[in-house]
């Protein structure tokens, strides 16, 4: 008897082994997968929530960065959305460093500094302090991966803290008549595999979730009008950016991820407005042509119960809004660290209430990206004039009107995105009103001084000591790699 079985072998699937198996050590975890499943993309970006990941299951980040084909990643820069390219910055802006960013950013604003500037200044350089490779420590905790990569890393630490791994379809489960209780899954060969608690992870499949208990997809595709995919690999770049580009395309938008041998790349566009051939020709009026790795089309939404009887969905399983600022990997962890502070009490309805709020708020910060000015395509024509708002991102909207967001307004317990995140995407897209801005930093005068100093100290530890080229610092840790 296990005690969790986990059904697919994806990112999602060994993140919630691993963290299982980290907080409950006593207990047998099997992971259950087809090699008949691809994967889908060629290249993944992490939050910040990934540090918290590595920490918990103690992860060696040079060992992670030899292993995965991984670069360093310090934001989403957003290309074409509007009339100033801009970046939502993910690792070391003001918002890491000083708990008033609030202030902070007004004082930016007020000023009406070129969007660049809300950033640290290291983020446009791609360089980086030589005094954050000492030891095992690199300059980020967030990370570009060769998906693949990751996927055996995670696999090897599957098996290095005693998961089982099984290689095998599932094709069917038996279900308690009574309880209504998952009591096995059954794969192709007719092995039958018994646990107390499963874990889908079986991808848009939904194969335990949806198939066998019956749980509906609340799509939330009026929300979200992106459904579909395209991805492909160009050549390595001769130099790593810091981070991932968010490219805006006739209908939709376009991701380039830097990693060592290669770039990932993937076109997501609404097929209401351009077919998958349109949208592979116009990525080859850029590129060239190119070689489709993968195309996919999905629902964006998530399960009405993420945790239902004896079942937790998880990943593509459970939840899915578009690949925007990777929250795939993020929601998958903050979701795990949910749920491990709730199964000792089997109180789902709390957890379910609790995942409801965490992608309410991910769905939320998502659509304020689409809050656009540009007109010149039919589909962002459609995006400017006729796309449905949430309830809740009108609400903020309509106070963010006379100020910027602060702590509190959208805040959520294991949600992914708070004030800051929405104040570098709302400026990016020339959405706030300046003068409301100025008058707002005017209350603030007292604390001016204040923090200009800090923000002048911060661009001065910037500028100090030895920077290193992207590209150099991962040549570094890889030669140093075993002798730290």
């Amino acid at each position: 008897m296990n005690d969790f079985i986990v059904v697919g072998g994806g990112t999602s699937g060994c993140i919630a082994a691993l963290i299982l198996k980290t907080s409950y050590p006593q207990k047998k975890v099997t992971l259950i997968e087809s090699k008949k499943i691809g994967i889908i993309g060629v290249g993944e970006g992490s939050t910040e929530h990934w540090a918290e990941f590595c920490n918990f299951i103690g992860i060696n980040k040079h060992d992670l960065i030899k292993k995965t084909g991984a670069t360093f990643k310090l934001g989403i820069y957003f290309k074409d959305w509007s009339n100033q390219d801009y970046m939502h910055n993910v690792s070391g802006g003001y918002a890491d460093k000083f708990r008033n960013y609030h202030l902070t950013y007004a004082n930016l604003i007020a000023n009406e500094l070129p969007k660049k500037f809300l950033n640290p200044e290291n983020l446009w350089k791609n360089k980086f302090n030589i005094e954050n490779l000492v030891g095992t420590n690199t300059p980020t905790n967030q990370y570009h991966f060769d998906t693949f990569k990751l996927n055996e890393y995670l696999h090897n630490l599957c098996v290095e803290r005693n998961i089982e791994l099984v290689e095998s379809e599932i094709v069917d489960a038996n279900i308690c008549t009574k309880t209504g209780n998952i009591l096995s899954v059954i794969s192709e060969n007719n092995d039958e595999y018994f646990s107390d608690f499963f874990i889908d992870c079986s991808g848009f499949k939904r194969f335990l979730i949806s198939g066998k208990l019956g749980i509906k997809w609340n799509s939330y595709s009026d929300y979200l009008i992106l459904n579909s995919a395209i991805t492909f690999a160009t050549e390595e770049m001769e130099e790593y950016n810091a981070w991932t580009l968010a490219q805006a395309r006739n209908a939709g938008w376009s991701w380039h991820i830097p990693v060592q041998g290669r770039t990932g790349n993937g076109y997501v566009f609404s097929d209401n407005f351009i077919s998958e051939e349109e949208a592979q020709k116009e990525i080859e009026n850029e590129f060239g042509n190119i070689e489709i790795i993968k195309t996919f089309k999905f629902d964006p939404g998530r399960v009405e119960k993420l945790w239902y009887k004896n079942c937790l969905a998880v990943g593509l399983s459970g939840c899915f809004v578009e690949p925007l600022e990777a929250t795939s990997i993020g929601s998958t962890i903050q979701e795990m660290f949910c749920f491990i502070n709730y199964y000792p009490s089997y109180d789902h309805k709390t957890f379910n209430s609790k995942m409801n709020a965490v992608f309410d708020n991910l769905v939320d910060y998502i659509q304020a990206h689409y809050l656009v000015k540009r007109e010149d395509t039919a589909f962002w024509r459609e995006i400017k004039y006729n796309l449905k708002l949430t309830e809740s991102l009108r609400s903020n909207l309509e106070i963010w009107k006379n100020r910027l967001p602060q702590i509190g307004d959208c805040d959520v317990h294991w949600g992914m995105f708070n004030a800051a995140n929405y104040i570098l995407v709302l400026y990016g897209l020339d959405w706030f009103d300046i003068d409301k801005i100025k008058k707002e930093y005017e209350m603030y005068s007292i604390h001016s001084n204040d923090v200009e100093y800090k923000i002048s100290n911060m661009k001065n530890y910037e500028n100090s000591g030895i920077m290193l080229g992207h590209k150099k610092c991962i040549e570094i840790i890889m030669s140093q790699y075993g002798n730290s």
